[in-house]
């Protein structure tokens, strides 16, 4: 049976009410997968927590695993509060501490990936409490794993109708043309070949300028950096077009000829994917040997404890991550 490691996120945010919003398909899916979700030790926890194996970080994890009478659903509790830190965590309300809380568990679920194998489903939290807490270089979750597993990590955002992958993530715009002519080919041909998401897919690259540079007359970026990585990506067989002019691009009726679009920045992809795909849309590291999936949206500190929380994102990550065409 296969583990999917679910790591809590921000614990003053929405992560416990959208878990709770999933509860019904990860019983659906737990007769073939385990879920095991890092939970901090707080009173913040999901209204279920009862009906499931609830195991300290203390004991054994690999032994509870391997009883077969236990619930497919188990909570491992991440002793890192002690009380007083405990009541000083609000729903709605971040602070140093939900920082700390949200990190240590994205680090835990890692840890444990490396030991027992499975894929990871990451919970929102928050960059700004997460550095605030202490960890002063930290750039998101994409990040942290390339980081703890060496690796070239890439962004891929999934939905129904639209995958994109963006060629830069977490940097200033200013940085954006430095960055991709520093950008590392042949690990992100070597992500997508190896993605099990990605079956031979069509690829359109955005130009990085309005117009995508008219032929040099705005920006030599087109010229000088995305026709040659294009070429690049044509040598070692990947079928890509381009460069296109963004603002055409994203019209339904041209990228729906596409299984894949090569965003040049963040926001030139994440705007168009993040409005035509809502809640269906999920964020997957590539370059990995395991599937690491993650909702398209934030921690919401404004509505959580509200029970406004939409679960769907989730709910796809759990879906993606069960396919049987994956496995």
């Amino acid at each position: 049976m296969k583990n999917i490691f679910i790591t809590e996120g921000d614990p003053t945010g929405i992560s416990y009410e959208i878990f709770d919003g999933a509860i019904d398909l990860l019983q659906k899916k737990s007769n073939r997968f385990r879920f095991i979700f890092i939970s901090s030790q707080n009173k913040i926890s999901s209204k279920y927590e009862k009906n499931f194996t609830i195991v300290e970080s203390n004991a054994s994890l690999e032994k509870v695993l391997f009883v077969k009478t236990n619930p497919k659903i188990i909570f491992y509790k991440n002793s890192i509060l002690n009380k007083k830190e405990e009541k000083e965590i609000k729903i709605g309300k971040p602070s140093t501490i939900s920082g700390k809380v949200a990190y240590v568990s994205l680090l835990t679920g890692i840890a444990l990936q490396k030991i027992l194998c499975g894929d990871i489903i990451t919970l929102p939290l928050s960059k700004e409490w997460v550095i605030k807490s202490g960890v002063k270089d930290f750039k998101g979750h994409t990040e942290v794993f390339a980081s703890e597993y060496e690796r070239k990590t890439f962004m891929l955002m999934h939905g129904n109708r639209l995958k994109v992958i963006p060629l830069t993530t977490h940097i200033p715009l200013k940085d954006v043309s430095h960055a991709l002519r520093k950008l590392q080919i042949l690990p992100l041909i070597k992500a997508i070949q190896n993605s099990k998401l990605l079956k031979s897919p069509k690829i359109a690259v955005c130009g990085l300028n309005p117009h995508a540079g008219e032929n040099g007359k705005i920006g030599r970026e087109e010229i000088e950096i995305i026709e040659p990585f294009i070429k690049e990506m044509r040598r070692h067989d990947l079928n890509v077009e381009g460069p296109i002019s963004a603002d055409s691009l994203f019209i339904p009726s041209i990228s729906k000829n596409f299984d894949l679009i090569f965003a040049c920045y963040h926001d030139q992809g994440l705007i168009p994917f993040k409005s035509m795909e809502g809640k269906n849309g999920i964020n997957i590291t590539l370059g990995l040997d395991f599937l690491r999936v993650s909702p398209d949206h934030g921690t919401a500190f404004d509505i959580a404890g509200k029970n406004l929380a939409d679960p769907g994102s989730l709910i796809q990550c759990i879906k993606v991550l069960t396919r049987h065409d994956i496995h």
